[in-house]
């Protein structure tokens, strides 16, 4: 199976197909725009730059384009993963070679610890990042292919503004990284030469770690953007079904969203032709009841059809779950590390009272790993939240409906909603909701208070070791005077 989109078409935006609807032998065919790649153009280009996404789109001629694994790009994520990995292992035997005191950021025996748990934990998380992107390639194909689906069925969602919203993530991240990176490399740099370092020790060793933060930057955009496409069109969903809750049958607007158009004309053009024969009166009053009839079960249909969009969305959550879980898991955990270790160092500085452009390099650091959380998050709480007033409009339409067939497919919607709920996990271990960042921020301070009061801990025992020396000395030279005088005494 391949990801397939629509090729665009340069003259008529297409409309939704939802299925032929026939009527007194007249056809309508609808097409459908499902090509939702140039929304996700800047970040595709950038996760291939990065080795995230080894995946090229060939158009077929039939003017669809189909997506599939490249060895060449596969090939190139891994000697790209060597190189990075290669290039940080020759910096640290740099930085260490002439032993960790006169390292650039392991001159200290608080700093050892946190700065290797930075380092590290950043070095894994690019790893299973860069590893694993073509293995997640068969779950990202079929969340590709659930989208198109869904935008068949009901009409394209806004393409531009999610290529507005791609765009606008990237270029707030990516440049407010850069910026962070170079001021910290200013800073450690101004650090080294101020305390006359050897000249094989300094930020440039640990280049390659900025280049790591890029990759998985770009990783979490990536989870993101699918994440932020699926809560658009639960918004999608969640207004075809207010319409039908609104006006109690299929409206005008939701006609438009599911290509339906056309079916006026195709049922008032009978019932015109027959109100002009005075002789079919009879036959004129049986039609004037025909829309009604019509116009319920269209509803009836339509309804089953969005069961069958939930069901489909329902689906590729469960493939971004898949797709996204161990990789989301280890940016959580590394994101709670840096959490902790950043402000434990912003904290240490602020008391030992260091140049300000170290505290706000530190600053912007604590903002950029907050924002890294928001941005996995928000998205993923977006959609729950209209998955969440999806069951309610249904209950709603549940309790006012009185058609028969209606109520049947609504039932089953709701089973549907009870039996699937919508959840976003990190292997499921815990959901990608706000609820997580008050558990984050808990163990943040929790663990920052317990580093803060083992750091005041070393400095009492360090007093209390000065003490004793200075008091052993004391008594040292006190016995030594003794026993002079003793001496002298005796002579």
């Amino acid at each position: 199976m391949h990801v397939r989109w629509n090729e665009r078409d340069n003259k008529k935006r297409g409309t939704a197909k939802v299925g032929d609807v026939k009527n007194e032998g007249v056809e309508n065919k609808l097409t459908m725009n499902t090509d939702i790649f140039p929304a996700l153009y800047p970040i595709y280009h950038l996760s291939k730059l990065c080795g995230l996404f080894p995946v090229r789109f060939t158009k077929q001629a039939n003017g669809r384009c189909e997506g599939h694994l490249n060895v060449i790009d596969v090939i190139y994520s891994l000697c790209l993963f060597g190189l990075i990995m290669s290039l940080e292992g020759l910096g640290l035997w740099r930085e260490l070679r002439d032993g960790w005191e006169n390292s650039t950021r392991l001159k200290n025996r608080t700093a050892v610890i946190p700065t290797a748990s930075d380092i590290l934990s950043v070095i894994i998380l690019a790893t299973i990042a860069v590893l694993g992107s073509p293995f997640r390639w068969k779950h990202e194909k079929n969340v590709l292919n659930k989208l198109a689906e869904v935008d068949e069925m009901m009409g394209i969602v806004a393409l531009k503004k999610t290529r507005r919203y791609t765009i606008a993530l990237t270029a707030c991240t990516l440049p407010y990284l850069l910026i962070t990176s170079s001021l910290d490399m200013y800073w450690w740099d101004c650090d080294s030469k101020a305390n006359r370092k050897m000249d094989d020790k300094g930020p440039i060793n640990f280049f390659p770690i900025y280049i790591m933060y890029t990759i998985i930057i770009i990783l979490e955009i990536q989870y993101s953007l699918v994440t932020y496409n699926v809560g658009q069109r639960f918004v999608r969903l969640n207004k075809c079904l207010e319409n039908i809750l609104k006006n109690g049958k299929m409206t005008d607007h939701f006609r438009k969203d599911l290509g339906l158009a056309g079916d006026f004309k195709s049922r008032e053009q009978p019932m015109t032709y027959v109100r002009q024969d005075p002789v079919h009166l009879r036959v004129s009053k049986t039609l004037e009841r025909y829309p009604t009839a019509f116009e319920r079960k269209n509803v009836a249909n339509k309804i089953a059809q969005l069961v069958t969009v939930h069901s489909s969305l329902c689906d590729t959550v469960s493939s971004i779950n898949n797709a996204f879980g161990l990789v989301m898991l280890a940016i959580t955990l590394t994101c709670l590390l840096h959490l902790v270790i950043t402000p434990y160092f912003l904290i240490l500085e602020v008391s030992g009272g260091r140049q300000w452009l170290f505290l706000i390099v530190q600053t912007l650091w604590c903002i950029l790993h907050v924002t890294r959380m928001l941005i996995i998050i928000q998205p993923a709480y977006f959609a729950c939240v209209q998955a969440k007033n999806t069951a309610v409009i249904v209950s709603q339409l549940l309790s006012s409906s009185t058609n028969e067939e209606c109520r049947k497919h609504l039932e089953v919607f709701s089973l549907q909603l009870l039996h699937q709920p919508l959840d976003f996990t990190a292997c499921g271990l815990f959901s990608f909701d706000r609820t997580l960042i008050t558990s984050i921020a808990g163990a943040v301070t929790t663990y920052l208070v317990i580093l803060i009061q083992f750091q005041k801990e070393d400095h009492t025992k360090d007093d209390v070791d000065n003490i004793l020396k200075n008091a052993t000395q004391i008594l040292k030279n006190a016995s030594s005077l003794h026993n002079l005088t003793t001496m002298k005494l005796n002579i």
